[in-house]
Parts: structure tokens; sequence; C-alpha cells
């Protein structure tokens, strides 16, 4: 342990104590580095034996805990990398900071140079998938660049209908009213939340429907983890939802979520290919935005990746941030050759000899 300036830094492993670490109240963090989260994540995707640690930074007087990135050691194409606890369902990362910590530029550099020289052995610092909020919070933000995923997220200020007319594209607007009195005339349509044990079986159903319709990209033991690991998060009922559009019972489209203070985050959605002529993912997103204003909620965040019909809704987008620090020469050298990544892969497609590169790839990637 370090002192500087009136703070104290320390980076803790001991894995009986991180868990009550991260459970800090008072602290300033996203629902993916909530005490919920973090409790499945490590009963659930935490391997035996793999590493893990908080870097920690309290106050000298008192101890009281002010930053915390937890972070875990991986090998990645021969390289070790510290990262946030992820795994594949994380989507956006931070530091667990308290609103107590305000420390000017000079001083965090200087925290930030002790903390980190204070790792444990690695190649790559690699903190991934920030949002803008959180890097401010965290007082990284001028370290910080630009990340190649964004975020889209739509703000409930006003009832639902002003929403709807507002951001909605409106060719989209009307499928969606046409759509809905179609199924209505077939029965009663509803839609609501579930959590708990309760949630469980429509959770099964929606899982079965993303694997059926993502089996060509998918990973087999990687679905299989992020399963088991949205099944307890469901089963413990406090934090994430599921989102289900019946039909006279019968489930047409279901979505995950997370519920926490103004904000619902939508992890997943999936439907009944059944009733795909009535566009039921869509009507279950509408369904559930609606659902949202109806709670009082402030924010509809539709997270991660670009998928088209997020632009339907009307959400904003921006772009996330992230921290790549080398910690070792083979750390430097890898952010080199990824740096340069884009730059090979435009002048192979200038040469027109990017696609037979790829196929070449494949070619020997299928032979072994």
């Amino acid at each position: 342990m370090s002192g500087l300036s009136g703070y104290e830094i320390a980076v803790l492993s001991d894995p009986a104590v991180i868990p009550t670490l991260l459970a800090t109240p008072g602290l300033e963090r996203t629902p993916f580095q909530s005490p919920a989260w973090f409790d499945t994540w490590f009963a659930v995707l935490q391997p035996s034996g793999m590493d893990c640690c908080v870097g920690v930074i309290r106050k000298a007087e008192g101890g009281q805990p002010l930053f915390l990135l937890p972070l875990v050691r991986e090998r990645c194409y021969g390289v070790t990398v510290l990262t946030l606890p992820d795994g594949g369902v994380s989507d956006y990362h931070a530091a667990l900071v308290s609103p107590e910590f305000t420390p000017d530029r000079e001083t965090m550099d200087r925290l930030w140079g002790a903390l980190v020289a204070m790792l444990p052995s690695a190649d790559i610092l690699s903190i991934e998938r920030v949002l803008p909020e959180s890097a401010a919070r965290m007082h990284l933000d001028h370290l910080m660049r630009p990340s190649r995923y964004s975020a889209h997220a739509l703000p409930i200020d006003a009832d639902f209908q002003a929403v709807r007319e507002c951001r909605f594209d409106p060719s989209t607007g009307r499928r969606l009213v046409k759509n809905r009195r179609k199924l209505e005339h077939k029965g009663s349509l509803v839609f609501d939340f579930v959590t708990g044990p309760e949630a469980l079986p429509e959770l099964e159903t929606l899982l079965d429907w993303r694997r059926q319709r993502f089996q060509d990209v998918n990973d087999d033991k990687d679905t299989d983890i992020q399963s088991t690991f949205y099944r307890r998060l469901v089963e413990k009922g406090s934090l994430a939802r599921i989102g289900r559009l019946r039909l006279d019972g019968e489930l047409l489209g279901g979505c995950l979520g997370l519920i926490e203070g103004n904000r619902i985050l939508l992890l997943a959605v999936a439907y009944n290919k059944t009733f795909a002529n009535w566009a039921p993912g869509l009507l279950t997103l509408e369904s559930c935005l609606a659902a949202a204003a109806e709670m009082g909620l402030g924010v509809f965040d539709l997270t991660i990746g670009d998928e088209t019909y997020k632009t339907f809704f009307g959400a904003d987008s921006y772009t996330l941030l992230e921290l790549r620090q080398p910690l070792s020469l083979r750390g430097r050298l890898a952010l080199a050759l990824l740096a340069l990544k884009p730059r090979i892969k435009l002048i192979l497609e200038k040469a027109g000899l990017f696609d037979r590169v790829q196929r070449l790839r494949g070619k020997t990637q299928a032979k072994s």
C-alpha cells in the first residue's frame, strides 16, 4: 500500500474480500457493476483459478473507498491482459467511484500512475466500453479515446404517445399500429414484466429463440455460460426483468432487461418466428417502452450494437470510450500492431487483395 496527497492506494486480490469490497454502498456505478451483477458474475463466470484483483484508492484518513477498479487477468493471443469482469455479458464498464472523489487532473494522473505500477504482472491494461459520463466520473476521460462501440438510448421525457410521435420513424410507427391492431383482432394482446423463478420459463424460450437465430455465429460454450449467467441473474429477481408480449397467453416476443434507478437497459430481444409477419420483436420493444414510461422511468437504453431497429425508435447514438495502456514491451508491440490493423486493411482493399486474404485465412483455419 502506498500513500499520495491524502490518499492511500492498494491492489487487493483476496477472493474472500473482493465481493464485500465491491458491494461498498454509496459508490456510483452502472448496473453492470452493481452488487447483484457482481454476485452473479463471480458465482457463474469466474472460472476456478482466474486471477482477480481490485485497484483501490481510499482516503488516507478513515480508509473510505473512493475508487474501486475490479480487474481479471486473461490470456488473449499470447498476450496477458488485465480487463474488467465481462465474459460477453457486460455492455458497459466502469470503476466504482464515490461522489466525494474529486481530484484535479494532476493529482489523478499521479494516483493513476501509482495504481497502475502496483497492478499484477500483465502486458496490457484494457478498459473498454466506457460511457462518457462514467469516464468523467472516473477522472480518466483525458486518457481515453473513442471506442469502436456505440451506445443507443432514448430519453423518456414525455408520455409514451408524445415520445412515439416525436421519435419513431413514421413508416415504422404506422406499421406497428397496423400490426398491433391485427393481432388484437385475433385475441388479447398483453405485455408485462416478470422476474424471479416465475420468469424462468419465458427466459428459456427467449434464449432458445436466440440460440436458433445465431447458431451459425455463436460459440456453443460461450452461449451456454452466458445463458447460465442470465438464468441466475433473473432468478435472483433484484435487477433483471423479462418483458413478455403474449397473445391469449401464447408468447409472441420477449426481452431481457435491467431496471435500476430511472433507467431500463435492454440486453436481448427475441420473438416467435411463427408470428414474424407481424414484427413481434419490434412490438415487444414498443410495448416495453410504453411500460417504462408508465413506470416513470426516464431512459430507455438499447445499449451497444448497431442494429437497424434502434434507429426506428429514434434512439440517440453516442460513441463509448476505452483505455488501453501497455504494461510491458510485449504489450506495447501488441497495441502498435493493433493500431496498424485498419491501415493494413485499407491498403489491401485498395490493392484488391483484402477478399483474397480473407479467403486464404478461412481455408487455413478450416485445415487447422
